[in-house]
């Protein structure tokens, strides 16, 4: 899909995947209000998080990437996956015996669990709910509808293409979150206070990580695509 300034397309290439994957890593460190609070680095978000999870989803062919038309730059990008397939790789998992490391990620898995297990209401199948794992544009072009037309162009592909009817995502800030309510039509099934949640036990203490977070809660927001 393309525009009279950017070219939206899907991530095909384990060196543009690479690419999107630092990407990530330095808009999420820099202005992802959870990963902020965490002061994440982008060197440590792209080896521990963005990069592996960006290899392994990339090739299901559902995110997509931006590119300024004149340079061809990628300038933002969508990783996006099908909540069966993910959330059937992690019931395989022993989750007993998890080293816990990444509160933030076992924050969002208890909430893709929730989803599927209690607010979904149906079984969950093949092609059936796209699940938005990130999303991030280049700061200097924030403001230009291209995150917006990201989310359009991954979730009309995932419908007209793949026959997805439902899209899932996580926000963590109030411009997102209205977005996917207002201009989507979406609906929010789970909402979790990170100050509150409970990541895990230690001599019977509650660990609570985010109890000092400022940023507000974190729905589970479904969209009917």
């Amino acid at each position: 899909m393309t525009d009279s300034e950017y070219v939206y397309e899907i991530i095909d290439n384990e060196a543009d995947a690479r690419y999107c994957a630092k990407l990530f890593a330095e808009e999420f460190s820099a202005h992802n209000p959870l990963t902020v609070f965490e002061r994440e680095t982008p060197t440590c978000l792209f080896d521990e998080c963005s990069w592996p999870l960006t290899e392994l989803l990339f090739p299901e062919r559902l995110s997509f990437l931006v590119r300024h038309r004149s340079t061809m730059e990628i300038i933002g990008a969508l990783l996006a996956c099908d909540l069966y397939l993910q959330h059937q790789t992690e019931s395989v998992c022993d989750t007993s015996n998890r080293v816990h490391n990444a509160p933030l990620d076992d924050l969002l898995e208890e909430m893709c669990n929730l989803f599927v297990t209690r607010d979904f209401g149906q079984e969950l199948k093949l092609n059936l709910v796209l699940y938005i794992e990130m999303c991030a544009v280049r700061a200097e072009y924030a403001g230009k509808g291209i995150a917006n037309q990201l989310r359009k162009t991954a979730c009309d592909y995932a419908r007209d293409q793949r026959g997805f009817q439902y899209g899932l995502v996580q926000v963590t800030n109030d411009a997102t979150r209205h977005i996917f309510l207002n201009k989507m039509n979406g609906k929010e099934v789970t909402i979790i206070d990170p100050t509150t949640w409970v990541w895990k036990y230690e001599n019977n203490e509650p660990i609570r990580p985010y109890k000092d977070y400022k940023g507000g809660s974190i729905p589970n927001i479904l969209v009917k695509l």
